[in-house]
């Protein structure tokens, strides 16, 4: 069957964007007025991605959801009558059994799935993929533009930064993934941004990603090489974002200069009280870059920070 998926979307994407076109979109929640909180959503999101897609997607085209489609079965019927073939990558909230996908009109209901596009081989899925083997993850899920596993490349798509609006799998699209995995390493946020995920509006020094915000329930402790210490708390940053042992920030230049500047950092404690993060870990891997373009939706410029973190940090990693 994934072979089949794989034969027409080679196909697809041959025959150009005029004829026949592949689309993606992913986390759309339809009718879930959560997001309006939780990821600064329109209040008539629901109306407005449902439009979108009725716009771009004809009937000949094939639309992959990433996952997280509906709230309730009104809003999946809504979006089951627009036009294309579509094609279901599971995410947590699609919580249904496969057979009520296709019954409701699907044409393929899977977890992940893999397409050799241009001799690039996509891995789609709705959670990042850790250990993935392909060329690049394509993903949702995550609702921000964040670290993921250094070591592999990833795509992460967000429905805020797409203008809610389906992306095109088109030939320039994937002539710029084949870049990014011809040169063999992960794209920069920067790049990220520029591949139609520009649409942030007028960002703010706390409204940064899809308007999340930062909360931590106290502030990030740093040490220097030097043993002092550098606290970087919620009014310091728009994101802030731990997963998977990577640790992600989002501050103003201003910010990241005043709280922790270009220092080589060895050991940070995590806001949290559970018992996992009592003791400061030890951070392995540090970046940080300045995201700033022409064109750019932000009000400031931003700087963009990872850590990657391993295990418990010794004492002598905090003090002299």
């Amino acid at each position: 069957m994934q072979k089949a998926v794989s034969r027409l979307s080679i196909r697809l994407i041959e025959k150009g964007e005029k004829k026949v076109m592949l689309y993606l979109i992913t986390d759309t929640h339809l009718g879930h007025r959560n997001m309006l909180k939780s990821c600064g959503r329109p209040a008539r999101f629901t109306n407005l991605i449902l439009d979108n897609c009725r716009k771009m997607v004809r009937s000949n085209d094939t639309l992959i959801h990433l996952g997280d489609v509906a709230w309730n079965e009104e809003e999946l019927m809504r979006f089951m009558k627009l036009p294309g073939r579509k094609i279901l990558v599971r995410g947590n909230h699609d919580r249904k059994s496969t057979p009520y996908y296709m019954e409701a009109g699907f044409d393929l209901v899977v977890d992940s799935m893999t397409m050799t596009l241009q001799g690039i081989r996509m891995l789609f899925s709705h959670a990042p993929q850790y250990a993935h083997t392909a060329d690049i993850n394509i993903h949702g899920h995550q609702h921000d533009l964040h670290g993921e596993d250094v070591f592999r490349r990833y795509w992460p798509l967000v429905l805020e930064h797409m203008g809610y609006k389906p992306l095109p799998l088109d030939d320039k699209t994937v002539g710029v993934l084949q870049s990014w995995v011809k040169r063999g390493r992960n794209p920069s946020k920067k790049e990220l941004y520029a591949l139609h995920q520009g649409y942030l509006g007028a960002a703010t020094m706390r409204d940064y990603i899809g308007n999340t915000k930062a909360a931590m329930p106290k502030p990030l402790c740093f040490w220097a090489a030097d043993g002092t210490e550098h606290f970087v708390g919620n009014d310091d940053v728009a994101c802030f974002h731990y997963h998977a042992d990577c640790l992600f920030l989002a501050m103003t230049r201003e910010c990241f200069e005043q709280r922790l500047g270009r220092t080589a950092y060895t050991a940070v404690q995590l806001p949290w009280e559970d018992e996992r993060f009592v003791q400061p870990c030890h951070i392995t891997e540090q970046q940080a870059e300045t995201v700033r373009r022409e064109n750019s939706p932000f009000s400031f410029d931003m700087v963009l920070c990872w850590f990657r973190v391993a295990g418990f940090a010794d004492k002598h990693d905090m003090a002299l």
